[in-house]
């Protein structure tokens, strides 16, 4: 028992000496925390100015932009006022255009017609010219097609310039009336079915004169009949045929 009792003492004498020693080192190593806490304290004022004069920079400058762009804006409105106006006038006709579907007449024109041309010397060409167009004529150079014909005393033309843009395939469509460029539209064009399909994307020119809107009206009526007559036949062709099978 003496014995145990010795090692028990022995060893709680050096537990007691190791945390002793701890303690001592602990006490002469500088407090790092509280020195860098004090050095923040020091120069936590100096910072907060720092910051708030580049807060209060930034604001001026930001208010001295937003100033110049306005000054900038209204000499370039007074400079181009009268510009100005024709911008507001293309949004007025492109609405206007779009609602009576000058863009969708000008387009069913150009597919009508774009082959007369080469079909124009054909026997059989009568049966193609469902607008009974005379005086036909065209042209074709490279990204540039185009169809002209007579009406009345006046002499139209369609001109359809193609070009690629990364990857589709754009087109403008124009119609001039006595050589002079009256309407046009730009085009996405979309050969995915065995006819190509032309998507107007915007008005580009419109033309406060001229015949060319009735022009370009009556032949897409009577674009819309030869269709309905055709789908028509084909309805009734079929019901006449469902009769001689089923009757």
């Amino acid at each position: 028992m003496n014995t145990e009792l010795f090692v028990l003492l022995a060893l709680l004498v050096i537990a007691l000496c190791v945390v002793y020693w701890y303690v001592r080192r602990a006490k002469s190593q500088p407090d790092v925390t509280e020195s860098i806490s004090l050095s923040s304290a020091q120069t936590r004022p100096e910072i907060n100015q720092f910051l708030q004069q580049l807060v209060s920079d930034k604001a001026h400058i930001d208010e001295a932009a937003i100033t110049a762009v306005q000054q900038h804006e209204q000499e370039l409105e007074q400079r181009f006022i009268d510009d100005v106006k024709y911008v507001k006038l293309k949004e007025q006709l492109s609405q206007f255009a779009r609602m009576n579907e000058l863009d969708k007449a000008l387009i069913a024109l150009w597919k009508e017609i774009k082959y007369y041309p080469t079909r124009s010397s054909q026997d059989d060409f009568d049966n193609w010219n469902k607008l009974n167009l005379t005086g036909i004529g065209g042209s074709s150079k490279k990204d540039i097609n185009s169809v002209e014909f007579i009406r009345g005393a006046q002499r139209f033309k369609v001109r359809e310039r193609t070009r690629d843009e990364i990857g589709n395939l754009n087109a403008d469509l124009s119609f001039f009336e006595d050589g002079d460029e009256v309407f046009s539209i730009n085009c996405l064009v979309d050969s995915g079915n065995e006819e190509a399909d032309y998507i107007c994307q915007c008005i580009s020119t419109f033309k406060t004169r001229g015949n060319w809107p009735k022009v370009l009206l009556e032949y897409y009526g009577q674009l819309k009949i030869e269709k309905n007559k055709s789908l028509n036949a084909v309805k009734y062709f079929r019901a006449a045929e469902t009769r001689s099978r089923f009757g």
